[in-house]
């Protein structure tokens, strides 16, 4: 009868470790995360050599769904996706549209207006596959065009960020990430006296 019992505990003791390392494993097979990014910026006020409207246009160069900005890691990666609430070129759209009316655009008169062109080359998140998450990457390369009269400015901008984390970030750690490199790679091109003289702001 001891014999039986002891054996009847083995087989329990060893059913509760499967398990618990199938429970742990389970958690690091990480869900979807939506990010709403912000509209607005801080950009510095400014004002225009004359009157003008702006002609906006975004476009998502990268290649993906308009709504994703990669994934997160862990064992299943590719279930694993970090989102935009807002579609990115919506996001972004709305964004530069409010940057240049703070700089002085949208008081146009006859005067053509100047078309400003962002394209997205690159907006990619990322973390590292495997049972533990441990670091995330974020790449930003944007592209700025300006068509103002016969001249034409083009130029590059990018930031890239690596993080060493304990876990898989939240939601919210994620969304304030986000926002921030946004916030700077904005600034890069708001601040950009090249930027700033294509526009005709003074």
């Amino acid at each position: 009868m001891h014999k039986l019992t002891s054996v009847f505990r083995k087989t329990l003791l060893t059913t509760a470790m499967v398990a618990g390392a199938g429970l742990g494993l389970s958690g690091c097979v990480l869900s979807p995360q939506v990010v709403e990014l912000n509209e607005t910026a801080n950009v510095p006020a400014g004002e225009l050599s004359q009157p003008r409207n702006a002609l906006v246009r975004v476009v998502d160069q990268r290649g993906m769904e308009n709504d994703l900005l990669g994934y997160r890691g862990g064992r299943e990666p590719e279930n694993s996706p970090l989102l935009t609430k807002t579609d990115l070129k919506t996001s972004l759209t709305n964004r530069l549209r409010s940057s240049l009316a703070n700089v002085g655009f949208g008081n146009g008169t006859g005067a053509d207006p100047v078309k400003v062109q962002l394209d997205v080359n690159t907006f990619n998140y990322q973390c590292n596959e495997g049972v533990m998450v441990n670091e995330c990457t974020l790449d930003l390369t944007f592209a700025m065009t300006v068509m103002n009269g016969a001249d034409t400015f083009d130029k590059p901008y990018s930031i890239s960020e690596t993080r060493s984390v304990v876990a898989s970030p939240a939601q919210v750690y994620n969304e304030e990430w986000v926002n921030e490199a946004l916030d700077k790679i904005w600034g890069h091109i708001f601040k950009d006296p090249e930027f700033l003289r294509a526009l005709g702001v003074r």
